[in-house]
C-alpha cells in the first residue's frame, strides 16, 4: 500500500469511527407488548427507523416487540421507573389512574373514524398533561381497528339479542352485554370456535381484523359494522431522557411522531375495509345496523356514558360536552 492509499484508508477509518461514535451518542430502547406483525408495531418500527434517518444515526432506537421487555399493563410504569426510554400502552389500561383514559373505550360514544379524531383532538391536551405529571411525554396515539359485533343469526333489534350469550372479557364488555340484554360469558378469544360449536356463546364483539385472524366465518354468519369504539395505543418517552436531546432533534422527534400518527390512523381505517372484504369473500354478511338497532345501541352508549360520568366528575363532563359540540359541527 503506497502513501496515498494509506492516507485514504486512514481517512476512511477515521470517518467511519466518527460516524460510529455519532451513532452511539443516543441509544434508546422501545418496549412494545404486541407482536412485530401488528400494524401498531410496524408504526413503532417506522418511528424508530425515521428517527435514525433524520438524525443521521445520532439517535438509535431499538424496538422490542411481543412483550420481550415488559408486559402490556406495566410498560408505562417501567418507563416512569427508568427501566426503558420509550414505551407503548393501551390507553384504557390506565383508567385506574384517571377515568379520562377510558373515554375512547366507551361503546357507541363515537361511531366513526371522523368522530374518533374529534375525540382525540378534545382529549389530547389533558391526557398529555396527565402523563407529564409523572415525567412522561406523549409522542403519538393510533387507534386499533374499530369494533363491531359478530352474531350467529340475523339481528334487527335488541329484542333479538335478549338472552343470547355474549363474550365478555372485562368489566366494560360485561356491562355492555347486560345493557344489550345478553348474558355476559367469559371466553378466551382463542377458544371462540369451540364456544360457538358447543352453544356456550352466540355473539362477540371485536374488530373485523380479529375476525379474520380467528376465521369467524367458520362459526358465525353476520358481522354488524358499528365502529362502536376505537381504543388507542399511545407511544411515549421519559421526559428526562427526551430533554437530553438537542433542541433540533427534539423538533425532529415531534415531526416524525406527527407523521407516524397520521400513517397509523390511515392504516387502521384501511385495515377495517380490507378485513370486511375478507369476511364477505368467505361468505359472511356485512351488515349496517337497522335504524331501530342503531337507535337502541345509541341508548346503550348513553347508559355507559352515564356510568362513566359518575366517576369522571366535572372534567369528564366537560370533555363529553366539548366532544359532542365539535362532533356535531364537524
Amino acid at each position: 500500500m503506497n502513501l496515498l492509499q494509506k492516507v485514504i484508508a486512514a481517512g476512511a477509518i477515521t470517518a467511519f469511527s466518527a460516524i460510529g461514535a455519532q451513532a452511539a451518542e443516543f441509544n434508546w430502547n422501545l418496549a412494545n407488548a404486541y407482536p412485530a406483525s401488528e400494524f401498531q408495531s410496524q408504526a413503532m418500527q417506522m418511528f424508530a427507523d425515521k428517527m435514525r434517518d433524520v438524525t443521521a444515526g445520532e439517535l438509535d432506537i431499538t424496538t422490542h416487540h411481543g412483550g420481550s421487555l415488559f408486559a402490556n399493563p406495566v410498560v408505562l410504569e417501567s418507563t416512569r421507573n427508568g427501566l426503558v426510554e420509550i414505551g407503548s400502552e393501551l390507553m384504557t389500561n390506565l383508567g385506574r389512574e384517571n377515568p379520562l383514559w377510558e373515554l375512547d373505550g366507551i361503546p357507541f360514544l363515537v361511531t366513526s373514524y371522523a368522530d374518533a379524531k374529534v375525540l382525540w383532538d378534545v382529549t389530547r391536551e389533558p391526557l398529555t398533561e396527565e402523563l407529564a405529571k409523572s415525567g412522561v411525554r406523549l409522542l403519538y396515539a393510533v387507534p386499533w381497528p374499530s369494533q363491531g359485533f359478530f352474531f350467529d343469526r340475523e339481528i334487527t333489534s335488541l329484542d333479538d339479542v335478549k338472552g343470547l350469550s355474549m363474550r365478555a372479557y372485562n368489566p366494560s364488555t360485561t356491562r355492555l352485554a347486560e345493557l344489550m340484554g345478553a348474558v355476559p360469558t367469559t371466553v378466551q378469544i382463542t377458544e371462540m370456535q369451540q364456544a360457538f360449536a358447543t352453544g356456550l356463546i352466540s355473539s362477540f364483539n371485536t374488530a373485523p381484523t380479529s375476525g379474520v385472524v380467528y376465521k369467524a366465518w367458520e362459526y358465525t354468519d353476520y358481522y354488524y359494522k358499528t365502529d362502536a369504539w376505537l381504543p388507542k395505543m399511545m407511544v411515549f418517552v421519559r421526559e428526562d431522557v427526551y430533554q437530553t436531546l438537542p433542541a433540533d432533534m427534539q423538533q425532529k422527534m415531534q415531526d416524525v411522531a406527527k407523521e407516524v400518527e397520521a400513517w397509523g390512523w390511515a392504516q387502521s381505517e384501511a385495515k377495517v375495509t380490507e378485513a370486511e372484504k375478507v369476511l364477505a369473500d368467505n361468505g359472511m354478511s356485512i351488515v349496517v345496523p337497522s335504524a331501530t338497532l342503531a337507535e337502541e345501541l345509541k341508548e346503550v352508549g348513553e347508559a355507559m356514558v352515564t356510568d362513566w360520568l359518575a366517576k369522571a366528575g366535572d372534567a369528564g363532563s366537560a370533555a363529553i360536552t366539548e366532544f359532542r359540540e365539535k362532533a356535531a359541527a364537524n
